[in-house]
């Protein structure tokens, strides 16, 4: 005997069958390699560390970074960062900040933790110059196999 609820559980079935198969097409994995974007704020507690959160997609971690390295160039510093991003990566990032406008942009490679072996790009923007804090992105460009 072939029941109402048999059937609609052979569809539940199917259906859940042909997305496991979608996710598996080759648009679905270049979908996995999109760029990943994290918000973050951060502000000085000390001399060369900043600490404050990223976010992404609701979520909320917790963000350190250190400088490593700066050297004066006019109203450009070059910098050298170690980003601490939550549990999930450590990245040193090298750039600039520009001491006019207050724009940082720094990029590199995750070294440690998930996405290692990932490019990083950073842009970020001086907000509160007495605290010395900054907002702005930090992208993750999945590294390919």
């Amino acid at each position: 005997m072939y029941s109402t609820t048999t059937s609609r559980r052979r569809g539940y079935f199917a259906v859940g069958a042909a997305a496991a198969a979608l996710a598996l097409t080759p648009s679905a994995a270049h979908a996995n390699s999109a760029p990943i974007v994290w918000t973050f704020d951060k502000c000085a507690v000390g001399p060369g560390v900043w600490e404050g959160t990223v976010s992404r997609q609701g979520a909320t971690a917790s963000l350190r970074t250190r400088l490593t390295s700066v050297r004066a160039g006019g109203t450009v510093l070059h910098v050298t960062f170690d980003w601490e991003v939550g549990e999930t990566f450590i990245a040193p990032l090298t750039g600039t900040l520009n001491q006019s406008t207050g724009a940082v942009v720094m990029n590199g490679v995750v070294a440690e933790g998930a996405h290692a072996g990932s490019q990083v790009h950073e842009q970020g923007q001086l907000y509160d110059p007495d605290r010395s804090c900054f907002t702005g992105t930090i992208q993750v460009m999945p590294a390919t196999s």
